[in-house]
């Protein structure tokens, strides 16, 4: 992938963030934080259910899960609001035995009452990649398709 490549992926995960300064100080984040690399994917299904997958790889594990999983994405809640999204909560209703070894999850749904749209997220840790699993829906987001998507992801990182 050429750097310009890599610059309009990464240019793609920041807009996924709703506030325009909190894309900027976490753009600077990946900077600061040796960011090596971004990869991204994205489908729409024919229910309109939209998914974007994101993979930062960052130069070592701790960065990955020290200071993304732990300060920008604890239980209570992302650091940062997604485009789309009012209020996220912990996804408690995620199954534990849906748990892949080696990776760290946090889980989010959008708490009542929602917009148009419904957004689920997640994050994963495992090593030096950080999975971002944005998922979004008109009405309702259902729980398999994400819970799915969100296990076929940690077991490719695992």
């Amino acid at each position: 992938m050429t750097e310009q490549q890599q610059t309009s992926v990464a240019d793609a995960f920041l807009k996924e963030i709703a506030e325009k300064e909190d894309r900027d100080e976490f753009g600077q984040r990946l900077v600061d934080w040796g960011l090596r690399h971004i990869a991204a994917r994205g489908w729409t299904t024919e229910d309109g259910t939209r998914t974007r997958i994101y993979l930062l790889r960052f130069d070592t594990a701790a960065v990955a899960d020290d200071r993304f999983h732990g300060v920008l994405f604890p239980y209570t809640g992302p650091a940062h609001r997604m485009t789309g999204t009012e209020n996220v909560v912990g996804d408690e209703t995620f199954p534990e035995a849906a748990t892949v070894a080696g990776v760290q999850r946090t889980v989010y749904d959008e708490a009542e009452p929602r917009g148009a749209e419904h957004d689920r997220q997640a994050y994963l840790v495992s090593g030096d990649v950080l999975a971002v699993v944005l998922q979004s829906r008109k009405g309702t987001a259902h729980a398999v398709p994400f819970r799915q998507t969100v296990v076929l992801q940690s077991q490719l990182l695992g």
